[in-house]
This record gives structure tokens, sequence and C-alpha cells, in this order.
């Protein structure tokens, strides 16, 4: 008799657990409206970018840029001093520096089979690659907005609008500067590339995202 009243009051007890429960739906929608509340409203970073491009973010870094070659031999003496000298970083003391930097040379390396395509350029007629340069259509990393002396995280209002802006200026890149190159035929092209790249000292040459590229010039 008692283990049926003890039965009882535990049934009792679940059916009003669970009139207590409320079941929420969790679908990607969900997420989204989550994730988007943490930016403001109307902004648009793509819409930011592409007001700024060509009046604003080309002339900034084309007016800053420095020949690779100078560059690579004032990082090989000493990188900081390159770096106060023709680059820029932020407020950040531990973070990489960025060099804008203009080159001219022959593409002798072309990889087009991953997403993240790149070519490689030989700048001294030695026939080796000396740079690698994306060509997309995958561009990674934060090289081209952590470049910019008139933009920083103070200029946005959240770390996610400041990441979002990042990936705008890729975004842009691929689709404005990389994308209408002649995949199938740049080997043994000569071209003419601006563009920035980020310091890393483990690297064999800089990986540089470029904001400008034309084919044919001098040789």
């Amino acid at each position: 008799m008692r283990s049926c009243m003890y039965a009882a009051i535990a049934v009792i007890a679940a059916s009003v657990g669970l009139q207590g429960c409320k079941l929420i739906k969790h679908d990607a929608q969900t997420s989204k409206n989550s994730r988007d509340a943490y930016a403001s409203a109307g902004y648009d970073p793509n819409a930011m970018v592409a007001s700024m491009w060509s009046t604003k973010i080309v002339p900034d870094v084309e007016k800053r840029a420095t020949d690779y070659a100078t560059l690579r031999d004032a990082i090989k003496a000493d990188p900081d001093a390159a770096g106060k000298k023709y680059g820029y970083r932020g407020k950040d003391d531990g973070a990489p520096w960025n060099f804008p930097t203009k080159l001219h040379g022959t593409i002798v390396d072309v990889d087009t089979q991953s997403s993240q395509g790149t070519v490689g350029v030989d700048i001294d007629g030695d026939g080796k690659a000396d740079v690698i340069v994306d060509i997309g259509p995958t561009v990674l990393g934060t090289t081209l907005r952590d470049t910019l002396d008139f933009i920083s995280f103070t200029s946005f209002r959240n770390q996610i609008e400041y990441a979002q802006f990042g990936t705008a200026l890729n975004s842009y890149a691929a689709t404005h500067v990389m994308k209408p190159l002649p995949r199938d035929a740049l080997k043994g092209k000569p071209v003419t590339v601006t563009g920035a790249f980020s310091y890393d000292s483990s690297a064999d040459q800089p990986e540089i995202v470029p904001l400008a590229v034309a084919l044919g010039g001098k040789s």
C-alpha cells in the first residue's frame, strides 16, 4: 500500500514538473537573430567597404606602399626598425607589423587547386618566387584591415562589427581584384601588385593580399 502511495506521488510530481516547463524551439533563424543583435542597426560592412574602397582604402595603401625589395632588406636587417619606418600596427605591441607594399615581377608559380589560390612572383629574375600573392577566391586573415592606419577597433561598436569589416574587405578584394584574373593563363606573365602583408618570421616568403593587380608591363 505504501509503495503504491509513493508511486502515485511520483507521478503527480512529474506531471507538475512538466506543466512548469516551457519547451523552446531552437533553429538556425533563432541563432542568426541572436548574433545579429550584437550589430548596430543599419550596420552594413559590405556597403561600408564598397563606399571607401576606391576613395580611401586603395589611396591610403598606395600612398604608404614601399617597394618590396626595400622592405625585404630592411626587415632582414631589423624587423622592428623596418616596421616603425615602413609598417603599421595598432596599439598592441604584440601584434605583427603590417607592410603596405608594391612590386613588379614575373609569375613563376600558380596554385589554383585550393580555395585559397596563390601565385609566386619572382622580382629579381632568378626564376624563384620571392613573394606569394593571393588570388582567391578565399582570402584568410585580417591583413588588409590591420594595414589601414585610419581604421581601428575603436571605430566600431564592438569586436563583432570590427571582424565583419575585415571579412568584408577580404570579400571585396576577392571579388573585384582577384576574380577577374585569367587563372588558367597566369604563369609566365609580368605582373604589378599593390597590396599588404603581415610580417611572419617563420615564413619563407611574405603572403601579399592585393588591392590592385595589373598583368603585363615591363618584363
